[in-house]
């Protein structure tokens, strides 16, 4: 089906520009939904799943800001963000021996097993997204959208 008749648009799109946008983000939010179905599953959103792979990935406490600047999606509220994640005891919060108006962040045995836990569920829908791609277009897809976030960096 095309975009056009996705969204019932009766006029053509200005530019396939405008057209490519679109789907951009047609597609995005398809993603979106589908990964934020899966983590209500498990008790989460997707952004608080989000802080707990950016915590598992560090490997070491973080302050609040680091993990803010690593989100996939940009997150203004992230202190409370991670204030619902640490009263669901899948994350610690400490402050910093350095510089006590910083705090910082660090994954719990629990919010390391839910991860462990989700794993297998959330590689099976990465695999369904691109599955109608070729590893050679999904190479190009992270070329494109890498141009895309690279030109809205400079605007």
């Amino acid at each position: 089906m095309s975009l056009r008749d996705e969204i019932k648009q009766t006029r053509p799109f200005e530019s396939t520009g405008h057209e490519a946008t679109v789907a951009l983000l047609r597609t995005a939010s398809s993603v979106k939904r589908s990964f934020e179905a899966l983590c209500k599953q498990y008790g989460v959103t997707l952004q608080q799943y989000n802080v707990l792979r950016i915590l598992r990935g560090a490997g070491s406490p973080l302050p609040t800001m680091e993990v803010a600047d690593r989100m996939v999606e940009y997150e203004p509220g992230v202190t409370r963000l991670v204030d619902r994640i640490v009263a669901k005891g899948l994350v610690e919060k400490s402050i910093c021996k350095e510089d006590a108006r910083r705090h910082l962040c660090e994954l719990t045995d629990e919010g390391s097993q839910l991860l462990d836990k989700m794993a297998p569920v959330l590689k099976a829908l990465n695999n369904k997204v691109t599955s109608g791609l070729s590893e050679e277009d999904a190479e190009k897809l992270v070329v494109l959208l890498a141009d895309v976030r690279s030109t809205l960096a400079s605007i």
